[in-house]
């Protein structure tokens, strides 16, 4: 077995050029909204109270903190790539039969039974690199998450693990993992049935679109994204929740039992889907004055 370092590198440079999207689609998912939300029209245009882009959020954090300051808990995010990337690798291999591994890929469309074993052995895969990255994962959040209340606690990686030891001991190196986990099963095994089940008996061998099928999973993927999305929030918010960071208490969030008590309290408020659109975000929840709401322009057309 060896492992791709070229995809490995590439997988780190893009880590480092989208990491300022990332970093503030986090800060949006812990529900911190520093810039007050102003009337413009939504992507039907219609009008519609709305937190700021993705863009204007962006340069808040870098006139705050500066252009540096747009990095931040960049190291420990591709430290837990790169472990996600290596222990994918190992374990995929590690599970896959030894025919298969000799074997060439087969042009013919894999039974039922086929698409379980395969996608069982990508859920263990997946879900063994999510393990062992979850405490780098933790850290890079909570990092990132310090942006909230200014703290200085979690600066680099050695500091981090004394911190998350000495106040929450080895299970804090794991916060958030539980809805992490289900959001991956459940996106991996609704995705694989769901291309079977179109492969088969919608985009068939006479069918005139069968050409599609090549897209078929990437379009299931898409689709599947947007159903376990509340599952990535719970993660982050479960993160930080309890940590020694203004992000991780009351009053900013309160202080949940468990990740099903936060899942179900950011369905209550509406907030479940919060950071899933960077440019057109409505603002749930947000009461304010009519006085106090900056209108924008209509578009106009010629």
């Amino acid at each position: 077995m060896s492992f791709d370092w070229n995809s490995i590198a590439i997988g780190v440079g893009m880590t480092a050029v989208a990491h300022p999207f990332t970093y503030t689609k986090v800060l949006v998912q812990l529900g911190h909204e520093p810039l007050p939300p102003i009337m413009r029209r939504n992507i039907f245009f219609r009008k519609q109270l709305q937190y700021p882009t993705v863009f204007e959020y962006m340069k808040h954090i870098q006139r705050r903190d500066g252009y540096a300051g747009l990095y931040r808990g960049l190291m420990p995010r591709i430290l837990a790539n790169v472990t996600t990337s290596l222990s994918y690798t190992y374990v995929s291999h590690t599970l896959k039969p030894k025919e298969d591994k000799d074997s060439c890929s087969s042009e013919e469309e894999p039974n039922f039974s086929e698409v379980c074993t395969k996608t069982s052995q990508e859920m263990m895969a997946r879900c063994a690199a999510v393990i062992i990255s979850q405490p780098l994962h933790v850290i890079a959040i909570r990092t990132m998450a310090q942006f909230v209340g200014h703290e200085e606690i979690y600066n680099n990686i050695y500091s981090s693990v004394v911190e998350i030891y000495h106040e929450e001991g080895i299970l804090g190196f794991f916060a958030g993992l539980a809805p992490r986990l289900a959001s991956e099963v459940i996106s991996i095994w609704l995705c694989s049935v769901l291309a079977y089940a179109v492969n088969t008996y919608i985009l068939t061998d006479t069918s005139e679109l069968k050409d599609l099928r090549q897209y078929t999973t990437m379009a299931v993927g898409y689709l599947i994204q947007t159903i376990v999305y509340p599952l990535s929030i719970t993660s982050t918010v479960m993160a930080t929740n309890g940590a020694r960071i203004q992000a991780g208490c009351p009053p900013f969030v309160p202080k949940y039992e468990n990740w099903v008590a936060c899942l179900r309290d950011l369905k209550k408020s509406g907030t479940s889907g919060r950071g899933s659109s960077m440019l057109f975000r409505k603002a749930v929840g947000h009461v304010v004055a009519a006085s106090s709401v900056t209108p924008v322009p209509a578009p106009t057309f010629s």
